[in-house]
Formats: structure tokens, C-alpha cells, sequence
């Protein structure tokens, strides 16, 4: 008896300082994500302002798709401060919702860059109503997305489509690129993981730990499955309201994570 107290309280003891240390984080990520807000405004508005007062037309191109790119950094502070706030009950604001208005945002959101990049990007309509939250929805998609054009790179492509099963939409996020080696298959939603950029340096590995606890706050389950030079698709499952897309049956074999 003696043991198992002994062995009760080091677990309690342990669970109290995880618990310690992601609040922590999660109160670093917050500051983090409202401090680097007043730089990311400065440069935009200075691109905005160096574009209005006239340059040369290749290079207000080339400001206009760095002022997109802070716009999505933008975003994507927004997405860290948000979900530093969930011990703080930030919850989900789920509705019907038209799944084409969210995947039009993610269009403009990334079209520019793709076509800078060389990528294919092909997002197909839905023709769906699902239950979600779609400003989080938004948010799972975007850095899907941005994910799968940084990793297909010039000439490849990447495809976003839904499909039916029974009374849920999945929405594939495709891509042609490298994929992903087994061994980083386990961990790839894991803070500053960044598995199949890690040798190029490309970014911190936080695009997908957002993506999963976004999905988990809103119970949409992520699917992923890979094939080393052939590439990626991560799917997203929401519940089905209405749809005007065929039943489909045999689901693709996936691999859950």
C-alpha cells in the first residue's frame, strides 16, 4: 500500500509539472503571437505604401506577393494566439456552413503564391453544407494547403477535393511532391517536428501541431497517408449536412494519426 501511494504521488507530482510547463508555452505562444503583430503591420503597410507610390511593374509584383506572404503570417499569428487561448475555454463556434465560401478564402489566400512557386493549384468546388466552425476550418485548410505547395515545389500540383462517405465530407489536400519517410510518419503533428523540411530549414514544424488541435477542438478527424516520391494527401472529416456529391462506398486505404 505504501508502494502504490509512493508511485500515486510521483504521477501526480509529474502530471502537475506537464501541465506547469504546456501552460507555460501556451502563455509564451500568446505573447509571442501578439508582439510579432505590430512588425508584421509595419511591413505591410511600408510594401503597401512603396507599391502606391510607384514602382516598376516587376517589381510591384514582387512586393505584392511579399505583402500576401505577411498577410498569411498574419493569419497565422492569429492561429498561435487562438490556440494558446484554449485552457483558457475558447470553444468552437460550429454551424452550417458552405463549405465552397471557406475553400474560395483558401483559393485567394494561396493562389498567388503557387503560381510564384510554379505549383499547380486546383481547388474543386464542394457543392456541400457541413457543420463546422469556419473561420477554424479555414485555418486547418490554409496551412494544409500552403504545406502541400511549398512541398510539390515547381511543376507539381496540388489538388483539394471532397468526397462523400455515408454521412460525413472528407476534403483531400493532394500533392505530388516528395511525401513523407516512414519514420517521421508517427510524430509529423508534433510541435516543431519538421520532418520533411527539416533539411531545407523551412520553417518551425508548427503548420500541423495547429492543424491537429485545431481538428481536435472542432472533432474533425485528420487522416494522412504518404508514398515517398509519389506524395501526400491529408484528409479532413467533417460531418455532412447536405450535399449534392455521389455516395462514395470504398473509402482510399488511409493512415490515421
Amino acid at each position: 500500500m505504501k508502494v502504490q501511494i509512493a508511485v500515486s504521488g510521483q504521477a501526480e507530482e509529474a502530471r502537475r509539472a506537464a501541465e506547469a510547463a504546456r501552460s507555460a508555452m501556451a502563455r509564451l505562444m500568446a505573447v509571442a503571437g501578439h508582439d510579432l503583430r505590430q512588425p508584421v503591420q509595419v511591413a505591410m503597410l511600408s510594401i503597401a505604401r512603396a507599391v502606391s507610390e510607384g514602382v516598376s511593374a516587376p517589381a510591384a509584383r514582387r512586393l505584392t506577393l511579399a505583402l500576401e506572404a505577411m498577410k498569411r503570417l498574419g493569419k497565422e499569428l492569429d492561429d498561435i494566439a487562438r490556440l494558446s487561448q484554449r485552457d483558457e475555454g475558447l470553444q468552437p463556434h460550429r454551424r452550417p456552413v458552405y463549405l465552397d465560401d471557406v475553400l474560395s478564402e483558401v483559393d485567394r489566400d494561396w493562389r498567388d503564391y503557387a503560381e510564384a512557386c510554379g505549383t499547380a493549384l486546383d481547388i474543386q468546388s464542394a457543392g456541400a453544407l457541413v457543420d463546422t466552425d469556419p473561420t477554424m476550418l479555414k485555418t486547418i485548410l490554409r496551412n494544409l494547403v500552403g504545406n502541400a505547395i511549398r512541398h510539390s515545389g515547381p511543376r507539381g500540383r496540388v489538388v483539394v477535393s471532397c468526397r462523400r462517405r455515408a454521412d460525413t465530407l472528407v476534403i483531400d489536400v493532394e500533392d505530388d511532391g516528395e511525401g513523407i519517410p516512414v519514420a517521421y510518419l508517427a510524430r509529423i503533428f508534433d510541435a516543431f517536428e519538421r520532418g520533411r523540411s527539416a533539411q531545407t530549414g523551412d520553417g518551425l514544424g508548427l503548420g500541423l501541431t495547429i492543424v491537429q488541435q485545431t481538428a481536435e477542438m472542432l472533432n474533425h478527424p485528420i487522416l494522412v497517408r504518404s508514398v515517398e516520391q509519389q506524395g501526400s494527401t491529408f484528409s479532413v472529416v467533417l460531418p455532412l449536412l447536405g450535399s449534392n456529391l455521389p455516395r462514395v462506398v470504398d473509402l482510399r486505404t488511409v493512415r490515421s494519426c
